[in-house]
């Protein structure tokens, strides 16, 4: 496909850094100008409705309508239910934009920090069953621990209150993650890092965090991270289109990732997913996160005692941790209490938001890593809530 038409639109585009971004709001992107309404007819939509589509009712049409008319560039799919019900699952735009396969609500994505809660959610599994405690120092249960390691708790890595610098952004970190890492590896690009503070006394969002998290469920369970996460949640649940993204694998549905650079729509870098592993390593669908949201409402998982604890902000010794509880991002839109996660990866970005007092779930899984995600969330949640 031409790209041209971003030129025309005069698209001012910031490039997102780093390999893995997994930060609490989507990074600067795609900025559409007031006009562009004028210009819909250049991009070059998938014709016809895609299988699985649903679209229901007066506010499932509106929460659609938004999209088409008002994001036309948006590519990815979004899953948007009240109260039980499915009002919007939906794929806009390309999958693969080489090919022109459409975006639809099968589409798998990488999910980059939706991982996080996942991970979050095994651990309390494993607290719940008596196998550890959050106050737990992490070198109880990992051998090799640095001296600096010592003090920091299970709990410490869930709020990213631990002090350990985030490995994405150490020097070399870019090329690094074009090779494949076992877990091992992966730990020992860090481990003789300085703490950024003591832990316990400050808050600093660390993607190391969940790496060692994951090492940690693998000797506590006494299995593979991939096959704890395959036999607690998934199989349980019944979801079938979500797991671990490996370099090797063929994975029918998968969306392929780009970025904006420039003004050019390119293939995103190359990343090994091994290195994103327990922090960011997975890849889902819109239906299937929602099953997770519903399981977990439900108390299928783990108790909604443990949630509540999950979904309560940490306060630091600095008082910076406000914001974080353990594995899920809190935050509130207008009166309305939001736990959930947002993270972008290479190619990729990501919201998962749940709004417990409300009953309401909102998914965006975008396979452009550039998207800027923030402007539709605020919107789909004020047609979502009537203005509130």
């Amino acid at each position: 496909m031409n790209f041209k038409f971003l030129l025309v639109l005069g698209i001012t585009v910031l490039l997102m850094g780093g390999i893995i971004s997994a930060c609490g709001s989507s990074s600067p992107a795609i900025q559409e100008p007031a006009d562009s309404d004028e210009h819909e007819s250049s991009l070059q939509t998938p014709p016809g409705q895609q299988a699985g589509e649903t679209i229901s009712g007066e506010l499932g049409m509106a929460l659609d309508e938004f999209i088409t008319r008002d994001k036309p560039l948006f590519s990815g799919s979004i899953l948007v239910a009240k109260d039980g019900e499915v009002l919007l699952s939906k794929g806009y735009n390309y999958a693969n934009w080489e090919l022109k396969v459409p975006n639809s609500a099968q589409t798998k994505f990488r999910i980059s920090s939706i991982t996080k809660p996942f991970t979050a959610t095994m651990i309390m599994m494993l607290a719940q069953d008596g196998l550890l405690e959050l106050d737990d120092r992490m070198c109880d249960h990992l051998g090799n621990c640095p001296d600096s390691w010592q003090e920091i708790s299970i709990q410490d890595l869930l709020s990213h209150t631990s002090g350990v610098p985030d490995y994405t952004k150490i020097s070399g970190a870019v090329e690094d993650s074009r090779l494949p890492h076992s877990v091992n590896e992966l730990v020992e690009i860090f481990r003789d890092e300085q703490l950024e503070f003591m832990p316990g006394t400050g808050y600093q969002y660390s993607n190391s965090n969940y790496i060692l998290l994951g090492a940690v469920i693998e000797q506590v369970s006494g299995s593979r991270y991939d096959n704890f996460l395959q036999n607690a949640i998934l199989a349980p649940l019944g979801i079938e289109d979500t797991g671990m993204d490996y370099a090797d694998q063929v994975l029918s549905d998968r969306a392929a990732g780009y970025q904006i650079q420039g003004r050019a729509l390119v293939n995103a870098p190359y990343l090994d997913m091994s290195n994103a592993y327990a922090t960011a390593g997975m890849y889902s669908t819109v239906g299937d996160l929602y099953t997770f949201d519903q399981a977990l409402q439900a108390g299928q998982l783990v108790s909604p005692e443990i949630q509540e604890l999950m979904y309560t902000p940490r306060q630091a010794a600095d008082q910076a941790g406000n914001g974080y509880g353990l594995g899920w991002q809190v935050s509130k839109s207008g009166n309305h209490r939001r736990v959930g996660h947002a993270g972008g990866i290479n190619g990729f970005r990501v919201f998962f938001g749940r709004y417990l007092e409300d009953g309401a779930t909102i998914i965006l899984l975008s396979n452009i890593g550039t998207e800027e995600l923030d402007p539709i969330i605020e919107r789909l949640e004020q047609i979502l809530f009537n203005g509130e």
